[in-house]
């Protein structure tokens, strides 16, 4: 068959755009995941460095509170705190499920479809607002059942009200905007603001506290401070996305749809953590008392700190897998999954043996013995960290991938047991059985369906390699931590020297036994890649 030089010229002519459009699309490809990368790289060292700032920053304001108010207004500030972030269930978690709705259209750059999930998602925050500060006014009558032995000096119901105006302004002063930069894989922006924000807050809060000792001053520096952060966020929000200024669309029926199931779904998940965390110091306070409360949170605050941490780190980068899961395949996906596992389960080894190993004498050191618990309830406290911090990964990648709407249910279940086991628990056995109660109801329910579902629905696969890990990771804390806490060392125990030592032995000991078991892996060696590559990058920058 023969052609003719016109049809040899057009055929050309094709192969070479057919070549532009393959060309063009690795390139897209590229600079995609490129941006991708340093979307991540900025949002988690953002929020390393600013929680790490601003945590040091709690831990001076802690300490100051403790000496100049003492056990009886921390057990309050604790409390309110905790019956508050149990009110704010009534977010129903519409954030989260509107932030992966967000991702597709952000992608698309879809600007109408954006605005109409910004305008339906400021109307319900406005809503949500408001059935909070109705729903904590019906809480007053009841707040003496909830605070066992507080002294008649104390006056509950203004402190109350004050704290339930600090958590109400976060819903009705643009906090929603938040979101979007969440979405867009620049939640560095919004931690920025936060960060600076709270620094400045602690800052005052140390002065009011030396100077004039008052926890009413104390309560509304913080009130202001969220004003001020959810004002700072929406004028940068405004400015870096003009479009929303626009009239915005309704959302129609079917997106409409979508993102009901999703916000039913992740409700169901907000509940079961809200009583999986918020209720244990209502149980305490309920139960033992509001004193027992305060001295827990010194506890529960180191933890906190570190849990923040972790949670800030991963969490950082869920946008970029959310964008990650819509274009990769799911091999690679399950496999980046994998890699970031293992560097969560090295993190919370390597807590959890320094929480056991140098607990007992940083809270001595800091605060001294009255404030210390026994030893039988800070290894149930960590048990329950080590329990819960496991399934970070797990959570992040269920909420990227949205396969947390099939598991919905499961979290009712969580916090149902939670609930009971941990009331029946703390009768028998004082506060041990709290935290108990919710490790127990966690290996019920979460610990081995969400792997499951994750890895059948998300991923295709088994989840058998992931229980191993799971089980492993156990095993090396437990190991590592009654290693150390029987270690002769020349040097005090009680001593920030001793603290030291044992904590530099603690984490190389611990990431040893990480290295021999797991050296030879695929995703060790890709960890090791990465913190070289990261490494060598920062280097070069300094050079120039």
């Amino acid at each position: 068959m023969t052609f003719t030089r016109g049809e040899v010229k057009i055929d050309r002519q094709f192969e070479m755009a057919a070549w532009l459009l393959r060309r063009h699309t690795e390139i897209e490809s590229w600079r995609l995941l490129m941006d991708r990368k340093k979307n991540a790289a900025r949002n988690v060292g953002t929020s390393i460095a600013g929680q790490l700032l601003n945590n040091l920053l709690r831990f001076v304001c802690r300490t100051v509170f403790v000496y100049t108010l003492g056990k009886e207004f921390l057990g309050i500030s604790s409390l309110y705190t905790n019956i508050l972030s149990l009110l704010s269930i009534s977010e129903l978690g519409f954030a989260s499920a509107v932030t992966f709705s967000l991702y597709k259209p952000l992608a698309e750059n879809n600007q109408p479809l954006i605005c109409a999930y910004m305008n339906f998602y400021k109307k319900a925050y406005r809503v949500i607002g408001i059935v909070i500060f109705l729903a904590g006014l019906c809480l007053l009558p009841f707040l003496p059942n909830l605070m066992t032995g507080v002294t008649d000096k104390v006056n509950i119901y203004e402190y109350y009200l004050l704290y339930l105006i600090q958590t109400v302004v976060s819903y009705l002063f643009f906090a929603y905007k938040a979101t979007l930069l969440d979405a867009d894989q620049k939640k560095y922006i919004s931690d920025i603001v936060t960060y600076i924000c709270q620094i400045l807050m602690n800052v005052v809060q140390i002065v009011i506290l030396v100077v004039w000792r008052s926890f009413l001053a104390y309560t509304i520096t913080s009130i202001f401070s969220n004003i001020l952060i959810n004002a700072v966020i929406s004028m940068i929000v405004d400015r870096k996305y003009p479009y929303l200024r626009q009239k915005a669309p309704a959302l129609e029926p079917k997106e409409k749809k979508n993102l009901f199931s999703r916000i039913y779904a992740m409700a169901l998940y907000k509940v079961s953590n809200a009583v999986g965390s918020a209720t244990d110091n209502l149980i305490i306070s309920s139960f033992i008392s509001v004193v027992m409360v305060g001295i827990y949170n010194n506890y529960y605050l180191v933890i906190q700190t570190i849990q923040t941490v972790l949670s800030e780190a991963f969490n950082a980068v869920t946008a970029s897998l959310g964008n990650k899961y819509v274009l990769d395949s799911k091999e690679h996906n399950e496999y980046t999954f994998r890699c970031l596992n293992l560097l969560n389960n090295m993190l919370v080894a390597v807590c959890a043996v320094c929480f056991m190993v140098l607990f007992q004498p940083f809270i001595i050191l800091w605060l001294g013995r009255d404030y210390l618990l026994d030893r039988t309830v800070l290894i149930i406290i960590v048990l329950n960290f080590a329990t819960n911090y496991m399934q970070l990964t797990t959570n992040i990648y269920r909420q990227a991938s949205g396969v947390f709407v099939q598991g919905k249910y499961r979290a009712v279940a969580n916090a149902v047991l939670n609930l009971v086991i941990s009331i029946v628990l703390v009768k028998q056995i004082g506060l041990a059985g709290v935290f108990l109660g919710s490790i127990i109801s966690r290996v019920l329910t979460i610990t081995w369906y969400d792997p499951w579902l994750l890895y059948t629905k998300g991923f295709g696969k088994s989840p058998i390699s992931f229980y191993l890990n799971y089980l492993i990771c156990l095993g090396i804390s437990a190991g590592c931590s009654f290693f150390m806490l029987r270690l002769p060392l020349g040097v005090p125990a009680v001593s920030w020297v001793g603290l030291v030592v044992r904590g530099v032995l603690s984490i190389a000991l611990t990431l040893g036994v990480y290295w021999l078991i797991y050296g030879r892996t695929e995703e060790y060696h890709y960890l090791v890649d990465l913190v070289r590559k990261t490494a060598k990058r920062k280097l070069r920058r300094r050079k120039r």
